[in-house]
C-alpha cells in the first residue's frame, strides 16, 4: 500500500512516479496500490447500482474460471496475477470503507498523532492509516511525504564540499 502526503514546503515538491511502487521483475500481482487522499480512497470501492454483495462475489467467481481456462491453455503467468489482483481488489471492496471510518479511534490516539491525523491526505492521517493497515496484517506499506527534504538545495551544498576539498 501506498501513502501520499504532501510537505508543508512552498516550493515545488520532488515528483513521485508509479514506478516507485511498480512490481519490477516480479509479476505484476506485486504491484504496489496508491492510497488517494480524500474520501474515496480506492476508486470503484462501491458496486455499481443494480449489484450487491453476492452478485459481485459471484461474477468474480465466473471471471477467475474463466481466466484459470486461459491459464490452462496459455500458461500465462499474468493471468494468475489477473485473478490475484480481482481477488485484492474484492477484498478492499470489503474492508477499506472500514479501515477508513477513524470513529472508533480513541481521543488518545489523536493526541498522539496530532490533530491534522482527522484531515485526509496528511503526513499524520497517513501515518494513522498505515498503523490501521499493519494491524490488518498488510505486509507492506509506503510513506511518501514530499516536500521535506532539501533536494533543490544539493547543487549548493555539493558546491560548497567540493571547493572545500579543493582547499586541501
Amino acid at each position: 500500500m501506498v501513502l501520499i502526503s504532501q510537505g508543508s514546503s512552498k516550493r515545488d515538491a520532488q515528483a513521485l512516479f508509479q514506478r516507485l511502487w511498480g512490481s519490477g521483475f516480479l509479476p505484476s500481482e506485486y504491484q504496489g496500490v496508491n492510497f488517494r487522499a480524500g474520501a474515496d480512497p480506492v476508486l470503484y470501492l462501491n458496486n455499481p447500482g443494480g449489484i450487491d454483495h453476492d452478485t459481485r462475489r459471484a461474477m468474480l467467481d465466473g471471471l477467475a474460471e474463466m481466466n484459470r481456462m486461459q491459464y490452462a491453455a496459455f500458461a500465462d503467468p499474468e493471468i494468475n496475477a489477473r485473478i490475484a489482483q480481482y481477488e485484492m481488489a474484492y477484498r478492499m471492496q470489503t474492508s477499506v470503507p472500514d479501515l477508513m471510518d477513524l470513529s472508533d479511534e480513541p481521543e488518545s490516539t489523536f493526541a498522539l498523532y496530532g490533530e491534522s491525523a482527522r484531515t485526509p491526505g496528511t503526513y499524520a492521517a497517513n501515518c494513522l492509516l498505515a498503523r490501521r493497515l499493519a494491524e490488518r496484517g498488510v505486509r507492506f506499506i509506503q510513506l511518501y511525504h514530499r516536500g521535506w527534504d532539501q533536494h533543490g538545495d544539493l547543487a549548493c551544498s555539493a558546491t560548497m564540499s567540493i571547493s572545500r576539498l579543493q582547499r586541501w
